[in-house]
């Protein structure tokens, strides 16, 4: 089937849906009536819907938790899972994270990758085939999140209270290319201890993100210190300060990145733990500063925590602080782990909580979710590697595996297939996220050629 023609048409319509829905803000707010996790992701979700509408595609929205865009018969489904909801934009951003800007071949904004690019793509893919009017023997079912960058509650809601018929086969376009057989257990959590002192200190904004900015205030007098230490240091660059009275302002810069892909990243918490544990902190910012740099540092696989592991799918388990923060009284710390797939989630929680039970910090899991397996030679498996060998050439690539968490894990026989390729610049979670357009037809052409592969 010669999709060539139907694909350049329906590239410019793709980019302006990709720009306009990337135009809203879709971090998780505060609840409201009728929007479970805030105004933005609850507009975006209705935005989705609109265009998927506008296509001629059935539509159903469960109370802005999920929704669905459908179009085909059969008594068998192909079911597509992503989300519309983002992690805040962050700092250090050259464009805006909301314009939705499209210059120089390059579409700019949160979400272009994840998840809203990825989603709108495989719409369009299916409008081709609907255009096209090709015989399908299943149903295509776009299912839509609204909060898979937190809790996933949209998902729990979908599942327990709608109660939806599922997809026989699926697949999740919010990973890589080629196609991912198995993801990383999940597993997290928050660290809280109550400070009296007029501690300020904060970094990062998710548990799934590497903090690329940390600040911390000190004494003025202490700038001789900080000085000093800054001038040991491997980059220099990382740091910097300003002195405001009495005040110190020591802000340090790191690398951001998404936790599944954490060697990627640079956790400025950290680097700036680190540089503290230099300086002549007392009391409780002592005691903090020690406590993160006896279970933490600046390694990356819980290895001074004493729960480090290995298997040969997923290789080791990872630990990222994601955040910290000093809220009504108390320190907290936002971690999050990807555990291989032969070590049990709750097996690592209990360690966890055996680790913190006399520290003085109280442990509470935000999320668990376990891992996923799919047989790399299963029928899913096999025909969504065909349909990315035929349309990029490359016939090198293998499934993987991935620390990332999708959709996938949320159902039967579904896996995660696309949307970043190997040559692509992983901008996940970064500032100045964005999509080359050249890509963008990439994209197009494989979920286009694998929708209807696995739907005919």
């Amino acid at each position: 089937m010669d999709f060539s023609k139907a694909v350049k048409n329906e590239m410019n319509p793709l980019a302006e849906d990709i720009s306009r829905l990337c135009r809203i803000n879709s971090a998780e707010g505060d609840a409201k009536p009728g929007m479970p996790f805030g105004e933005g992701p609850a507009k975006a979700l209705e935005a989705i819907l609109a265009i998927g509408e506008a296509m001629g595609f059935r539509t159903v929205n469960y109370d802005n938790y999920v929704g669905e865009i459908e179009y085909g018969e059969g008594d068998e489904m192909l079911g597509i899972l992503g989300h519309v909801d983002v992690v805040p934009a962050g700092e250090g951003w050259s464009r805006d994270p909301w314009g939705g800007e499209i210059s120089d071949g390059v579409i700019w904004g949160r979400g272009t990758l994840d998840d809203k690019g990825p989603m709108l793509t495989c719409l369009h893919a299916l409008k081709i085939i609907k255009d096209m009017e090709l015989p399908l023997n299943k149903r295509v079912r776009l299912i839509i999140g609204c909060n898979e960058e937190t809790d996933w509650k949209c998902m729990d809601y979908y599942l327990n209270e709608v109660k939806p018929e599922l997809p026989t086969i699926a697949f999740s376009p919010d990973s890589h290319f080629p196609v991912t057989y198995a993801e990383m257990g999940m597993l997290q959590f928050r660290l809280e201890r109550p400070v009296s002192e007029n501690i300020e200190i904060k970094g990062g904004n998710a548990f799934n993100s590497v903090p690329s900015k940390a600040q911390v205030i000190l004494p003025a007098a202490m700038e001789n210190d900080v000085k000093t230490a800054i001038s040991e240091s491997i980059n220099e660059y990382d740091f910097e300060y300003v002195v405001e009275g009495d005040k110190l302002i020591l802000t340090v810069n790191g690398v951001g990145a998404h936790a599944a892909y954490l060697s990627e990243g640079k956790n400025a918490v950290s680097y700036m733990m680190e540089l503290l544990g230099k300086l002549p902190v007392e009391d409780e910012l002592k005691e903090i500063t020690d406590f993160y740099n006896d279970r933490f540092g600046t390694v990356l696989y819980g290895e001074k925590l004493g729960i480090a592991c290995s298997d040969d799918d997923c290789g080791p388990l990872t630990l990222n602080v994601g955040q910290v923060f000093v809220k009504d009284g108390k320190l907290v710390l936002h971690l999050d782990s990807r555990i291989p797939v032969s070590f049990d989630v709750r097996d690592i929680e209990k360690k966890l909580y055996d680790i913190f039970r006399d520290t003085g910090y109280e442990m509470s899991v935000a999320s668990i979710t376990e891992p996923l397996y799919v047989p790399k030679d299963s029928e899913l498996v096999q025909k969504l590697m065909e349909s990315y060998r035929k349309i990029t050439g490359d016939n090198d690539s293998v499934p993987m595996t991935s620390g990332g968490a999708t959709y996938s894990r949320t159902i039967d026989n579904c896996v995660a297939f696309g949307c970043l390729l190997p040559e692509q610049v992983d901008t996940m979670h970064q500032a100045d996220e964005c999509l080359e357009l050249k890509h963008l037809e990439i994209w197009l052409n494989i979920c286009l050629d694998a929708i209807y592969q696995l739907a005919k």
